[in-house]
């Protein structure tokens, strides 16, 4: 499972995210989007605009949970973008997370420090080579699975998070577990190759888990952090980076790019050799760490959380009685940490080419693909994106690498849809005729224009009640009820249909929908017609035979009696003859 992903049973084809990832790492397939993991950078976009809040990010809350269960020694270290979340009631942030079990709690400024000091070293080396900082997940996985050319401009330092894990891990034990609490989804992409890093929580995460323990954040103890370095403070704003590396003995111009679009942009000027002798300081959120996909959806405006890192960053100084400027604190920081001796862990990183290369379809491939969505020629290409890809043709690369389903194209299946309800509104036999709340009409279809005799000019706005009975349309309109397979005798035509009456609500109006049925209507008069004459003639019949029968058992009757007359005197005259014989 993939740290990001959609929950399956809400994607509903909208392709938002399809449309807002920079790096086209989400295909579509079965009607399901799915992140690649080949090519995400988890800056999150795709999880933002999902209108179905289809989200899925693994969480490691249950993890942490299972540590401080077992009574390990659980360390967290907290990225310094905390105080844009809480503001004022930031100092009471590390109280809650001694309540909730952590031994020790630390921001992880303490590993930015040791960064800053290889990034300087860097941005002093003589030459004309371009540098960019790694301090972003975000960005050096951007470089690795996309910009693998511009690896040689990627400072091979550790992030300060990494950084961090590794000291506490040196000072409080192997066998510690180090959490990491901030602001940033790609994070945890950075937390599964370290083994320093035993668990990522964003802040959006540790919110829900303090609320669904009923715990109130301005109610817990105030302590300070363990450590604390305030020159470091403004690290999660732009330029926060870069303002805390010594300059002055650097060579280089210092361009601070934030947002991912920005980065895509500079890496191919990069590459074309139009910047030389520069410092990048590169972030892939917007206004940096402090609007990182994995802080709380609370509508905070971005400018207040710049200005609580601010206030914080004062209000630490003040606690600690330390009457200084914030740039005289910086400076004065960078030269006791320079005194300091250097901890012996490994800050060196290797950043290697991850990139994914697509299959190239070649030139009749793609015409084929383009062919089947309804686009024969340039000009069927319109380029409008609504798919997630720039173009008509990128789309059908992504087709045939299996990315994308050729469905998509919106306009083609918008066209289709539509072509396929002019076949059925021309072609049927039905009468359709819509009707507006005005109770007019504003379209008719062909068998309905046959039936009432009239031509569009002719029946355009016309009131309904001159071909309809008025009352049942009022009552659809009123009720938003539908009127199904009503028979009724129309007074404009004297004709005789089936109608019935439905209600649209998204396009408020009224569908009558009509079946002829006059000439059934006559068939059936007459043969109920000849059913009657049949049954009178077959009555008729009946009574004839019933007659026929009478008459001829009373002849029967009679001839019988005659019969019997006859046989009695013959038998009494052979009886007659045989006597005298005797």
């Amino acid at each position: 499972m993939w740290i990001i992903d959609f929950l399956k049973a809400n994607c509903k084809n909208c392709y938002a995210c399809v449309r807002t990832c920079p790096v086209s790492a989400i295909k579509v397939q079965k009607e399901q989007a799915k992140i690649m993991k080949e090519r995400c950078i988890g800056c999150g976009k795709c999880l933002k605009v999902c209108p179905k809040n289809a989200k899925h990010v693994q969480s490691e809350l249950y993890k942490v949970g299972e540590y401080l269960k077992a009574e390990e020694k659980v360390v967290i270290s907290v990225a310094p973008s905390f105080a844009a979340v809480w503001g004022e009631e930031s100092i009471y942030l590390p109280g809650l997370l001694k309540k909730l079990g952590f031994y020790a709690v630390e921001e992880t400024v303490v590993g930015a420090e040791l960064v800053t000091r290889v990034y300087e070293t860097y941005a002093q080396m003589p030459g004309d080579q371009c540098y960019i900082t790694s301090c972003c997940p975000t960005v050096n996985a951007m470089i690795q699975k996309h910009y693998p050319e511009v690896l040689p401009y990627l400072m091979p330092v550790v992030s300060p998070a990494i950084c961090h894990s590794r000291l506490m891990k040196q000072k409080y034990g192997e066998q510690t577990k180090v959490v990491f609490l901030g602001p940033c989804l790609s994070k945890k992409i950075e937390g599964m190759e370290e083994e320093t890093l035993d668990a990522i929580l964003t802040f959006e995460e540790f919110i829900e888990w303090i609320k669904a323990l009923d715990i109130k954040l301005e109610e817990q103890p105030i302590i300070p952090f363990d450590e604390v370095e305030e020159r470091q403070r403004l690290y999660p704003t732009v330029g926060g980076v870069t303002a805390t590396i010594d300059l002055e003995r650097s060579p280089r111009k210092v361009i601070q790019i934030d947002g991912i679009e920005e980065c895509k942009e500079m890496m191919s000027y990069i590459v074309q050799g139009a910047f030389k002798n520069c410092l990048l300081e590169m972030h892939g959120c917007r206004q940096s760490c402090i609007a990182g996909a994995g802080m709380p959806q609370d509508g905070v405006p971005i400018y207040e959380r710049k200005e609580r890192i601010r206030r914080y960053a004062a209000g630490q100084m003040v606690c600690q009685n330390v009457e200084m400027y914030p740039e005289q604190i910086l400076d004065e920081g960078r030269k006791n940490v320079e005194k300091s001796e250097q901890p012996s862990i490994q800050l060196h990183k290797v950043f290697s080419s991850l990139k994914k290369e697509l299959k190239v379809p070649s030139e009749v491939e793609i015409e084929a693909i383009l062919n089947s969505i309804g686009k024969e020629t340039p000009l069927d290409e319109l380029n409008c994106g609504s798919c997630g890809y720039k173009t008509c043709r990128d789309k059908a690369i992504a087709v045939y690498n299996g990315l994308a389903e050729p469905y998509m194209c919106l306009p083609y299946m918008r066209q289709k849809a539509e072509t396929l309800t002019n076949i059925i509104f021309e072609a049927t036999p039905n009468m359709i005729i819509m009707v507006d709340e005005a109770l007019e009409v504003i379209e008719m279809n062909p068998a309905a224009k046959k039936f009432f005799k009239i031509k569009r000019e002719d029946y355009l706005h016309f009131p309904v009640g001159a071909f309809f009975d008025e009352s049942v349309f009022e009552e659809v309109r009123k009720t938003k009820q539908n009127c199904l397979n009503q028979k009724v005798v129309l007074r404009y035509n004297e004709a005789t249909v089936i109608q019935s009456i439905l209600w649209s609500e998204y396009h408020q109006i009224m569908l009558w929908i009509g079946s002829d049925m006059t000439s059934d209507e006559k068939q059936a008069q007459k043969l109920q017609h000849m059913k009657m004459e049949a049954i009178d003639m077959a009555q008729q019949v009946i009574n004839k035979q019933m007659t026929v029968a009478q008459e001829i058992a009373s002849l029967l009757g009679e001839t019988t009696a005659e019969t019997k007359v006859t046989l009695t005197k013959l038998k009494q005259l052979i009886q007659e003859e045989e006597a005298m014989k005797q």
